[in-house]
């Protein structure tokens, strides 16, 4: 439902941004091998793409919670 969705969409973003912020905080050994942040990187992009995308998330959001027509 609503709940659900809302809270992957929310888990999903927290761990992009998190993820991003320790690669740039790293510079460029973020994208080492030797380090785990770039392995994080990529895994945290994972739920942002599977198995339904961050748009559709919104999209069911703003159709059944708020009540806006489909914009799809």
């Amino acid at each position: 439902g609503a709940y659900a969705n809302a809270a992957k969409y929310l888990g999903a973003e927290a761990g992009f941004k998190a993820c991003t912020q320790a690669v740039m905080t790293h510079g460029g050994m973020g994208y080492a091998k030797e380090f785990d942040v770039e392995r994080y990187l990529r895994e945290v992009m994972l739920p942002r793409l599977a198995p339904v995308s961050q748009q559709l998330i919104l999209c069911y959001l703003a159709e059944k919670v708020l009540g806006l027509p489909k914009s799809y």
